[in-house]
């Protein structure tokens, strides 16, 4: 076993501060770092946010503790004490996260081993900093009044720990949610594994802070005595996928102790006189008093100070990415006294500034409210159907042709599926493309001009049955997910991706069938988040299914007469103006041009033939806000299937014809697929 942890104490007295907004928690004198840090300007923007996940990696959390109990983390998907894996994560049970040194549910601190008495509440003494809540007249306050603290025990009564427990927590933060990873401990024995789950979660948008580490005769220089997990990088200097802390004391100076670095360490954070929360439990004499303690020093307290500035600004920002925020943070700090220290930056750009941080935020990023106020463009993006070149057309809702190009090589004819969105948060939507039968699992992101942004592969690069792809927030990050599913032959299978391409979820919503599987998302509910709407191609019936993204049964209904099996075609939008979803269903290749409206739970709303009721080659559908006002109803989009022109038709939400035009030639009869963005 590794022992990868080591935290250093000393007890000292303090000054009292004062703050600009104060909380009526009563031990808020004995914080003194939050008004040197700026933190109580910050809370004149937010408090923090119940929607941002910080998952502790330490030796537990008393999730019961007063001053935690309203900011810890609940996994809502599982079923308590039912034997049960409900979510499908690989653990039995974890409502409150996961003992990964006992394999158990119960992510508390346990004293039934043997202790030492501050590694058994260093888990709870890292979260209270992060979070605990604010305003209660109870206790402390956290630098978030309001956070979710996912508790995951890596670290035993002695704080030590090894690099497996702590990479399978990583994993676990990473697939179960988690903003933002909280890592208060340190060692100097590399993993590979333990790396890869560290870039893994970089990659999936989450934060990882972690401690440089002490060291008792003056800090060591870890340029030459690399600390981890704060110096996992790629070695190209490119990609640092941790933010590595630093401890300063008061006046601004290295901390005695603080190890330091100038190729790991990336900011500096108060780490000495710390009062926290702190583990009770009656049935012992050392823990039986004190719900609160003090005062603790160490780069493990620097740690949670970044870590709860980083929820704080997620809070206000939910866009941001892990590249943004430590750009963030190192622009806005102060200067760090390097005394006895030889070299530059050796205490990362400074010591953290909460205040300024949040001053530069919004040119990083859109707030919350920017977010719900902003209007997308409400261009439509119209591809081919198999027969002709993988060519995307962009045209205003007037029909002016505003660009085109090429969304796979050109020799392929396969036909060609997209979607829309905002998917980097910045007012504009980009294009997803998939390719249709005989192409590669190919996705790939375009912006409005043709710039290919990335591209990623869904399934296994040999499958070439054809795909469906939609976009929404479907996991409530304020990110848009990007939604993938195979054409007839791929089993059914359904799968979500973040916008970077790491997988979130795989959904089978008809069970295993090599029936094609089509998809939109679609909130409705009117919560804010979307759920995934799919339904299949012909041979079954017109079945429709609703589905949470953990594969949970909302509502399904029939689109058509349960004889018709042609296949059925999906969207979503609020054609009405209540805040709600509803879903339009049109019909495959066979069917005739008949357009369907459904609220959430599947009842029916109205019909109408977007062409003539003898065309039989089906109708595409899509739905989206074509007007300039930001909350009115939603238009249906058609598009003629293959034997139809490249016809383009426009309705209200009283299925009255309100624009058509021809995207290309009129004899061209291949079909077409459209999209727009829908609000």
């Amino acid at each position: 076993m590794k022992q990868i942890f080591s935290f250093f104490l000393l007890f000292c007295s303090f000054v009292q501060p004062a703050f600009a907004l104060s909380p009526n928690d009563p031990f808020l004198d004995s914080l003194w770092y939050l008004d040197h840090i700026g933190v109580p300007e910050a809370w004149e923007t937010t408090t923090g946010s119940s929607e941002v996940i910080v998952a502790v990696l330490d030796s537990g959390v008393d999730f019961d503790h007063p001053d935690l109990a309203d900011n810890s983390w609940v996994n809502k998907k599982e079923i308590p004490e039912d034997g049960i894996d409900n979510d499908g994560n690989g653990y039995i049970d974890d409502v409150y996260g996961w003992d990964f040194v006992h394999e158990d549910n119960m992510p508390i601190p346990d004293v039934g081993l043997g202790f030492e008495e501050d590694a058994v509440s260093h888990g709870t003494f890292i979260a209270g900093t992060i979070g605990a809540v604010g305003n209660n007249t109870e206790g402390i306050v956290g630098i978030n009044w309001s956070v979710k603290i996912m508790s995951l025990r890596v670290l035993d009564n002695y704080g030590v720990g090894d690099s497996e427990a702590v990479r399978k927590a990583i994993e676990y933060a990473t697939t179960n949610g988690a903003d933002v990873i909280n890592l208060s401990f340190a060692g100097y024995d590399y993993s590979e594994r333990f790396q890869e789950a560290v870039e893994k979660a970089y990659e999936a948008g989450v934060v990882t802070v972690a401690a440089v580490g002490n060291d008792s005769d003056g800090g060591l220089n870890i340029n030459h005595y690399p600390s981890y997990p704060a110096c996992f990088t790629n070695g190209a200097g490119s990609d640092d996928w941790v933010i590595g802390v630093a401890a300063t004391q008061e006046d601004d100076t290295k901390a005695i102790f603080s190890n330091y670095g100038s190729y790991c360490t990336d900011i500096s954070a108060p780490g000495t006189d710390f009062y926290s929360t702190f583990f009770q439990d009656d049935e012992w004499l050392e823990f039986s008093e004190e719900y609160y303690h003090g005062y603790w020093s160490g780069t493990s307290m620097a740690v949670p100070v970044v870590s709860g500035a980083v929820a704080l600004l997620i809070a206000e920002y939910p866009t941001l990415t892990p590249s943004q925020i430590k750009i963030i943070l190192q622009l806005s700090v102060d200067p760090v006294v390097q005394i006895g220290i030889v070299g530059r930056r050796e205490m990362g750009a400074g010591r953290i500034n909460v205040a300024r941080a949040f001053s530069i935020a919004g040119q990083f990023g859109l707030s919350r409210e920017e977010l719900e106020s902003v209007k997308p463009s409400t261009n439509i993006v119209v591809v081919p159907e198999a027969g002709s070149p993988p060519m995307v057309r962009v045209f205003s809702k007037n029909g002016l042709l505003l660009t085109e190009f090429l969304a796979y090589d050109e020799a392929f004819s396969g036909g060609v599926r997209v979607a829309m969105g905002d998917i980097d948060a910045d007012g504009e939507d980009e294009i997803v493309t998939v390719p249709g039968k005989g192409g590669s699992p190919l996705v790939r992101l375009f912006e409005q001009d043709g710039t290919l942004i990335r591209e990623f592969y869904a399934f296994r690069e040999d499958l070439q049955t054809g795909f469906f792809v939609a976009v929404g927030d479907v996991n409530g990050d304020y990110r848009e997910d990007i939604v993938v599913c195979a054409d007839a032959g791929g089993r059914g299978r359904v799968k979500v991706f973040t916008q970077e391409g790491t997988g979130i979820e795989d959904l089978w919503p008809f069970g295993s069938t090599e029936i094609s599987v089509r998809v939109t998302t679609a909130d409705v509910d009117g919560d804010g988040l979307e759920e995934i709407v799919c339904s299949q191609g012909g041979g079954t019936s017109p079945l429709v299914r609703v589905l949470e993204l953990d594969g949970t049964l909302v509502s399904e209904f029939y689109a058509y007469a349960t004889t018709y099996d042609q296949g059925v075609f999906v969207a979503a939008g609020d054609i009405d103006g209540d805040g709600s979803d509803e879903i339009v269903t049109g019909t495959d290749e066979g069917g005739g041009p008949q357009v369907q409206i459904f609220n959430g739970t599947g009842s029916w709303i109205g019909t109408f033939f977007a062409y003539d009721d003898q065309f039989r080659g089906g109708v595409r559908v899509t739905v989206g806000n074509l007007s300039e006002e930001k909350n009115a109803s939603a238009s249906i989009i058609t598009a003629a299937g293959p034997g139809g022109g490249p016809h383009l038709q426009i309705y209200n939400n009283h299925a009255e014809l309100i624009g058509t035009f021809f995207t290309d030639q009129e004899t061209d009869r291949q079909g077409i697929n459209v999209s727009t963005w829908s609000l």
